[in-house]
């Protein structure tokens, strides 16, 4: 999985960059530096954590539609069968 920096990964989750650190100095998450020097964190690391933390999203755009045209939100996995 790439390493993800720490800005990158505040956006994804939609939580500033304060709340990530945060979340790596109590170890919620685990930092390392990528090839610049910067701190980062894994991808699986950061989809795990996604999962763990998610909610439905509301829709809030009034629009009827059906269930196959509803999905809002962040993949995390992709599952063939």
């Amino acid at each position: 999985m790439p390493l993800i920096r720490i800005a990158e990964a505040a956006s994804l989750l939609g939580v500033s960059d304060d709340t990530v650190r945060r979340w790596v100095d109590s170890g919620v998450l685990t930092a390392t530096k990528d090839p610049s020097g910067r701190s980062a964190v894994d991808g699986a690391e950061l989809a795990d954590l996604a999962r763990r933390q998610a909610s439905t999203p509301r829709d809030s755009s009034g629009v009827a539609r059906s269930a196959r045209n509803s999905f809002a939100g962040l993949v995390t996995s992709v599952i063939e069968d």
